[in-house]
């Protein structure tokens, strides 16, 4: 069977088909109806055992023998709507079927309410109010039917049919009471018509209905700021904060209004103090923070101000884990890594379950560069999830940048089985450390076949593609495959230092020293910290395009940084350049 259609679905979950006992018009001889009953049957004995084909066969057939039987065509409609996708016939028959049905059973609630609501997804309005006041009628306390009716009424349509749906709301806050939802969609009801008055006084009856709730007063001072009536809004804000001193929302929606207005002193304020209520749960206190770290992000005057409101909340709330993380993500923004660090460490103390929060601490060792904390790390988060193939693959590459190669390979290789199939990309990823960790043991030859792999399962692994190409021209050997990968890499990363020192390498081991300086240049410029790697690269390339003083001067810089480099001493002292 096809699939239905996202639109019928939500509309046959409204509940499980009535069926209603049959009076039928004598149109159809007995022998006929009979036939069509037995048959009938059949077709939902055929539904209930999952057997729709045969059902939907059953049915047509019934419908056949029997068109003035509404519930054989009720049934049969949700069927047809089934196959309607992009048949405007079959959706036309059904909508028949259901409307012929709900003319005879007017207070099937079940039925009556797909029929509305396929008619509101049609844009059939009229016959959607129609039906929902119909329902209405029958169900006048059914609140569900009540809103659907309501809102087909407000839903375009005349100024009349407009009145009627405000009306109806009225009649449910009788029932109930006033609350911010109803009065909402009467306000949104007067907006159509741009009518301020009925609008601000729709919050006065609402605030006056309950003088000390704070959600209606601060709903009231939202309304009247909306209209320019600042001192209004004020009032009621003022008088939220007074009525409850413990509301958080009064005072944030306070800070809202002075933010609103350009006050940014009251605004800081007024957020310091919502934080502070003891009373104001942990998830509304942090949702907060960050629309307030949003607003404040831009002005770095402001970043002490937000450390503060953290201290703040972890001195209330010091084993909630949610705000430790919160407050390890912000640092990480604001470059501070290693107090990063420690707040995901305390974190990961109150949750160790949270893998994201283990993957998160060790880039923040790495990046601090502190290998045996990140080491750590990974290990520790193993005994909570010891299947994180991720995990291992920064693991192999510790060992790696530990210089202790020999352990790597099992950890990459347990990546490998652990990682999904499909994640071609971390994948990639793997096969290019493998090849990282092969070229440095000097096993040139398997390396190579490695950074193939990777580059098959990610052609935009740019990594694999550079430091293939770096140990190619290292090599002296197909540098035309070398200049190719490159060439792809730096196109995608135009101002990737690392990447353009290597595009300069490949040009200088072709010979096209010309090119190469143009390249080098650009990569000094896009270094902050030259390297000892990229400053000996700028000597040999300069000093090959015919400018050996400028070299020397570039050996002697690359010489300071790696005092112990030989050949880098030769250069210098004899200036000229030597072939490894």
């Amino acid at each position: 069977m096809k699939q239905l259609p996202i639109l019928i679905l939500t509309i046959l979950t409204l509940g499980a088909l009535s069926v209603m006992a049959k009076s039928r018009p004598q149109t159809t001889s007995q022998e006929d109806v009979r036939k069509a009953d037995y048959i009938y049957l059949e077709a939902l004995r055929a539904k209930s055992q999952g057997r729709n084909d045969a059902a939907y066969s059953l049915l047509q057939r019934a419908r056949e023998l029997n068109a003035d039987d509404k519930d054989i065509g009720v049934e049969l409609s949700l069927y047809l709507l089934r196959l309607s996708q992009n048949d405007s016939t079959l959706l036309d028959d059904a909508m028949v079927m259901l409307r012929d049905y709900n003319e005879a059973n007017p207070s099937d609630l079940y039925n009556g309410s797909r029929y509305a609501l396929l008619n509101e997804q049609l844009l059939n309005r009229d016959e959607a109010v129609r039906t929902w006041g119909r329902l209405h009628t029958y169900y006048p306390d059914h609140l569900e039917i009540t809103y659907r009716y309501a809102n087909a009424l407000g839903m375009g349509g005349s100024e009349e049919d407009r009145d009627r749906a405000i009306a109806v709301y009225d009649s449910v806050e009788i029932a109930e009471g006033k609350s911010i939802p109803l009065t909402t969609k009467k306000i949104q009801l007067y907006f159509t018509r741009q009518d301020t008055t009925s609008i601000l006084a729709e919050a006065d009856r609402l605030r006056e209905s309950s003088p000390k709730n704070v959600e209606f007063q601060v709903f009231s001072g939202d309304i009247y700021s909306m209209f320019g009536r600042t001192d209004e809004a004020k009032a009621f804000y003022d008088a939220a904060c007074e009525t409850d001193p413990s509301s958080g929302l009064a005072y944030y929606s306070r800070a809202q209004f002075y933010n609103s207005l350009g006050d940014s002193a009251a605004f800081n304020r007024e957020v310091f103090q919502a934080l502070q209520q003891k009373s104001l749960d942990v998830e509304t206190k942090l949702a907060i923070l960050r629309s307030y770290i949003q607003e404040m992000y831009n002005d770095s005057t402001q970043l002490p101000r937000v450390g503060q409101l953290f201290d703040v909340l972890i001195d209330q709330h010091p084993h909630e884990h949610d705000i430790h993380a919160l407050y390890a993500r912000y640092l990480i923004v604001t470059k501070d890594y290693a107090k990063a660090a420690e707040q995901t460490e305390r974190s990961l103390d109150l949750d160790p379950a949270d893998q994201e929060g283990w993957e998160m601490l060790t880039s923040l060792y790495l990046q601090e560069e502190q290998l045996e904390k990140a080491k750590a790390a990974i290990k520790r988060s193993f005994r909570y999830y010891p299947e994180d193939g991720r995990q291992y693959l920064v693991l192999g590459s510790i060992y790696d940048q530990m210089g202790e190669r020999e352990k790597a390979p099992q950890e990459y290789a347990r990546a490998l089985e652990l990682i999904d199939s499909t994640d071609i990309k971390t994948i990639s990823r793997i096969y290019g450390a493998m090849g990282d960790n092969l070229y440095a043991r000097e096993l040139a030859d398997s390396a190579f076949t490695l950074y193939q792999k990777a580059i098959l399962y990610d052609p935009e692994n740019y990594m694999a593609l550079n430091n293939c190409a770096y140990y190619l021209a290292c090599e002296g050997r197909d540098l035309d495959t070398a200049l190719s990968m490159i060439e792809t890499a730096t196109a995608a990363e135009p101002e990737n230092a690392t990447s353009l020192d290597t595009y300069a390498w490949v040009l200088f081991k072709r010979k096209d020293y010309a090119k190469a300086r143009e390249v080098i240049d650009r990569t000094l410029e896009l270094t902050d910290e030259r390297s000892e790697e990229i400053l000996e690269h700028a000597g040999d390339i300069y000093f090959m395009d015919g400018e050996p003083d400028e070299a020397v001067e570039l050996w002697k810089e690359a010489l300071e940084l790696a005092p112990d480099n030989k050949l880098l001493e030769k250069k210098v002292k004899h200036k000229t350049y030597f072939f490894k």
